[in-house]
């Protein structure tokens, strides 16, 4: 039974109204087209995999036995990329099916990689979207691919759970999953402090030895689901400023210089791990930066990691001077900053006596 005029009438205008924008929209062959949707499905060849249709999860407010009931059909379509020839996908029913508004591939296989169109549509309504896929082999050797990884961030001594994830298609209701990870692809005796629940793993208090690869590995009736979780190590976020380590904040250094010759101002500073966050530290003479003296003559080197480890950073700044003049004589200051303040340290150039 078709659903009453003014339902059709309401889905309509709902259709036509998107929740998001994924990229700019564009209409060919009367069909309004969303491009490639933002989210990326990787599996592993022989992996089973769930592409569901984009458009009922965040483009129109209608889902698929909504559009059914309006009178309006959905279709599949392949291509190997971005404006390449759309095929209709013949759906054998048993590796490949197209299942309400989902294409189940159970398993995968290489040449399944590309674009696969969802379209919904009707004598008078049309609009599509695009879902990629790429299915990659595992990377010699290894139970993963490298280019598939999800990543992971814990600080040192801090709790972390690493989640199995995507694999909520693979999950039966009232019943526990069973899920067995590996590190580096090798069982592992877990350490007490190492516990499991669910679909994760939690690391109560993470040491440095816990860098590396964690792959949780599910069976989905005669298939295997992995998923590769590369966990990186830091030290606890600092709330403390840089440290200067030369010049140092508490004695002025003196730094004789010939009158024509060159003259190298080296800072040296110590930074706790802030996240993402690069070091700030520059050179000032007075009030002035460096960028506002003679840049033909006077400038700042590049910054320079010297050590690194777990996020912490020793870096160091130059400040070169050539053909020195008298009015290049004076205080120096390196000035470094974080989020948790600023400190800074002087070199007095001085000309040096004949």
């Amino acid at each position: 039974m078709k659903a009453p005029i003014p339902n059709l009438i309401l889905l309509y205008a709902t259709l036509t109204q998107s929740l998001k924008v994924v990229t700019k929209r564009g209409s060919a062959d009367g069909c309004t087209d969303w491009s490639v949707d933002y989210k990326k499905y990787q599996v592993l060849v022989g992996e089973p995999v769930r592409i569901k249709c984009a458009l009922f999860y965040g483009y129109i407010r209608a889902n698929y036995s909504l559009a059914q009931s309006a009178g309006l059909s959905l279709m599949w379509y392949k291509s190997s990329g971005p404006g390449d020839f759309e095929e209709p996908i013949a759906f054998d029913g048993t590796r490949m099916s197209k299942e309400e508004d989902s294409i189940w591939f159970r398993p995968t296989v290489v040449q399944d990689s590309g674009l696969y169109a969802c379209v919904i549509r009707n004598s008078t309504y049309c609009m599509k979207v695009s879902i990629s896929l790429t299915v990659g082999e595992n990377d010699t050797g290894l139970c993963y691919n490298s280019k598939m990884k999800y990543f992971e961030k814990a600080e040192l001594s801090k709790s972390k759970e690493i989640s199995c994830p995507e694999i909520e298609d693979f999950l039966f209701p009232f019943r526990e999953p069973e899920i067995l990870w590996y590190k580096e692809c090798k069982s592992k005796t877990w350490r007490s402090s190492i516990v499991f629940k669910k679909d994760a793993l939690v690391i109560r208090e993470v040491r440095e030895d816990d860098i590396g690869n964690y792959t949780c590995e599910l069976k989905y009736g005669f298939f295997v689901v992995r998923r590769t979780t590369e966990l990186t190590v830091t030290a606890p976020l600092t709330d403390k400023p840089p440290k200067l380590l030369h010049p140092l904040e508490t004695k002025l250094t003196i730094q004789e210089t010939q009158l024509g010759g060159s003259a190298n101002l080296t800072c040296r500073a110590f930074f706790g791990y802030s996240g993402d966050v690069s070091p700030l530290i520059y050179w000032m003479k007075g009030e002035k930066f460096i960028e506002d003296l003679d840049d033909s003559r006077v400038w700042e080197s590049d910054i320079r990691v010297l050590k690194e480890h777990l996020g912490e950073q020793e870096v160091s700044i130059s400040l070169i001077l050539d053909s020195v003049e008298e009015a290049d004589l004076g205080n120096y200051s390196c000035y470094v900053e974080n989020g948790n303040g600023r400190r800074h340290a002087s070199i007095l150039l001085h000309k040096r006596a004949v």
